[in-house]
């Protein structure tokens, strides 16, 4: 099981491939799609991960399993920043998806043209044979007719059998397509924070100590994984990430995912959550649906809790939250209203 740990880097290390041609290129495909699925599905089982650092651990000298840890703590560092760069979004994944799927269209088109063309002088080939023999003839005539029909009949069914071959593949191609359209970027992130706790678990003191190039975004990062386990959290990052995709940069000014991770859930966060200018109103109505999404328990403590932290006056909620929805919105109330919809529906 150590062995799995060694697996991890070089498969972090193409994972941060991935996602730094995305960051920097905008290039993503469905292989880089395939990737990050298979890896999020083969590797999400932290009890698995802990229980391979303690076989390492206990199988290797100490300056060993150190340099390996490390090694894998840095990969991973790198993949949680470049995911908190730019997030990968559902709209390129289900483009790459589709494409995968319908990429077989224009042979199938070329090839359908083809058999089409074959089928009318095999009707009339076989036309010809099947009422000969209801008017005179030779039987060179006879013969002659039923080679021609031989003839059209095997190259119609060679063509028609690559068709159906291509029709195949591509039931193929969309099945695999449909297995691969879940975005999992935001469980990847999830997971490695996951694995960063576990990591400062097993690395000595010395090489957990901040290094000096490590960015304040990594400091408010860390706070959020050692939030004490006390602390309820209200929203996971799945559903998280599309509204963070959506709003900040627009109705809350620029802030890590991982900051507005701990903003929504109240952790404790160096980098506190602002609302931008003239945003108040939306915002309301965007703690408004994620309130909704809670069990009364814990609704309506939530909902006090981020006014305050956002510095909004209960009674300015109560008679602004449903504007973007009113009878009346203006113009960006009812464009955000829209936005919302997609997401909360």
């Amino acid at each position: 099981m150590a062995g799995e740990i060694n697996k991890l880097i070089p498969l972090y290390g193409e994972l941060n491939r991935i996602y730094n041609d995305w960051v920097t290129n905008y290039a993503f495909s469905f292989d880089k799609q395939k990737f990050i699925t298979d890896f999020y599905r083969q590797h999400n089982d932290t009890k698995a991960f802990e229980s391979a650092i303690l076989e390492l651990v206990l199988d290797k000298h100490k300056e060993q399993y150190t340099l390996i840890l490390n090694s894998l703590k840095i990969e991973i560092e790198k993949n949680i920043r470049a995911y908190e760069t730019k997030p990968l979004n559902d709209d390129i994944i289900k483009r790459v998806c589709f494409h995968y799927a319908d990429r077989r269209n224009s042979a199938i088109r070329d090839q359908l043209e083809i058999t089409t063309k074959l089928h009318e002088p095999l009707n009339d080939a076989y036309h010809r044979y099947d009422f000969i023999g209801f008017r005179e003839h030779t039987d060179e005539e006879e013969i002659q007719a039923e080679k021609e029909y031989e003839r059209c009949k095997a190259e119609y069914d060679k063509e028609k059998k690559e068709l159906d071959k291509l029709y195949e593949l591509q039931k193929q191609d969309q099945k695999e397509a449909f297995q691969y359209i879940e975005n999992l970027s935001s469980d990847v992130y999830r997971l490695s924070l996951l694995f960063m706790e576990v990591l400062k678990k097993y690395l000595p003191d010395d090489v957990e100590e901040k290094r000096p190039e490590e960015s304040v975004e990594q400091n408010a990062q860390e706070e959020v994984q050692n939030t004490p386990e006390e602390q309820h959290e209200y929203f996971d990052m799945k559903p998280l990430s599309p509204i963070y995709e959506t709003c900040v940069g627009e109705q809350f000014e620029a802030i890590t995912i991982a900051d507005f991770y701990a903003n929504i859930n109240l952790y404790p966060c160096k980098n506190r959550l602002k609302i931008k200018a003239r945003e108040k109103i939306r915002v309301c109505y965007l703690i408004f649906l994620m309130s909704e999404k809670l069990s009364k328990q814990y609704r309506d403590e939530w909902r006090d809790k981020i006014l305050k932290l956002l510095d909004i006056d209960e009674s300015y909620y109560r008679s602004k939250y449903k504007e973007p929805v009113s009878d009346f919105p203006s113009d960006s109330n009812q464009k955000f209203a829209k936005e919302m919809e997609s997401i909360f529906r």
